[in-house]
């Protein structure tokens, strides 16, 4: 016990037992509901489920929103310090875990490399900068180490993730408000679950009454509501 202390708490093991003590500390919080998993997310660039004008879904206002979707395949993020790290098979997992993973990982690889190499070489110039390689070494292997013992969660976590959302420009709703104007107005549309509600606007003025069905032709991000027409106008009738 006594000889494990001392590794723990000496050079290089000691630099990764001060993050793992963080790591642990953190998830001790989280457990507890005093910090959310977002605090370390946050270093990352994710997706914030608002697309472009192309007709996917835009935001609350619709209904239902996506959760953000930190470091998952193929999501539209900004740049981060971490970025290397995704593309070296660490994506598609929350970035708590990812950290987590590294640094018990490189804690236990840079342990063992003290119990049985680094203890044999004497204090010196020679051990300083084994002890320096030992560092960097750790974290080095850590990552592929880490790849392989996550990818079974991140096949769990892209089986729930949910559907991407269809396309809306083209799809008819039926109206809910009593009328639509330029600034005013609520359709349904159905989207093989509870449905969404959107706020749509018509420039023809007060020609929709509620239960008629009308098509989304536009999306007017300003508004955050979409332009509708008649069927008849959208078949060219």
């Amino acid at each position: 016990m006594i000889e494990f202390l001392q590794i723990v708490f000496s050079f290089p093991t000691a630099f990764y037992s001060v993050l793992l003590g963080v790591v642990v500390g953190y998830w001790l919080l989280s457990a507890l509901g005093l910090v959310g998993m977002d605090v370390a997310d946050g270093l990352f660039g994710h997706g914030h489920g608002h697309f472009g004008g192309d007709g996917h879904v835009h935001g609350p206002a619709h209904g239902h929103t996506l959760g953000d979707q930190s470091l998952a395949d193929g999501a539209h993020h900004h740049q981060s310090v971490f970025d290397p790290l995704m593309r070296l098979g660490l994506g598609g997992i929350p970035v708590t875990v990812v950290l987590s993973v590294l640094v018990a990982t490189a804690w236990a690889l840079t342990y063992l490399a003290d119990l049985y190499l680094l203890r044999l070489l004497p204090d010196g110039g020679l051990r300083f900068v084994a002890d320096i390689v030992a560092l960097v070494v750790a974290f080095v292997l850590a990552i592929p180490v880490a790849a392989f013992a996550l990818r079974p969660v991140r096949r769990l976590l892209r089986k729930m993730q949910p559907e991407p959302p269809r396309p809306l420009l083209g799809q008819t709703a039926v109206i809910r408000s009593p009328g639509v104007s330029r600034v005013t107005g609520t359709a349904a549309i159905e989207d093989g679950g509870a449905g969404l509600i959107l706020q749509i606007r018509d420039e023809g003025g007060e020609r929709f009454k509620r239960g008629d069905r009308v098509v989304l032709i536009e999306y007017l991000a300003d508004q955050n509501a979409y332009r509708v027409v008649s069927e008849d106008e959208f078949r060219g009738a």
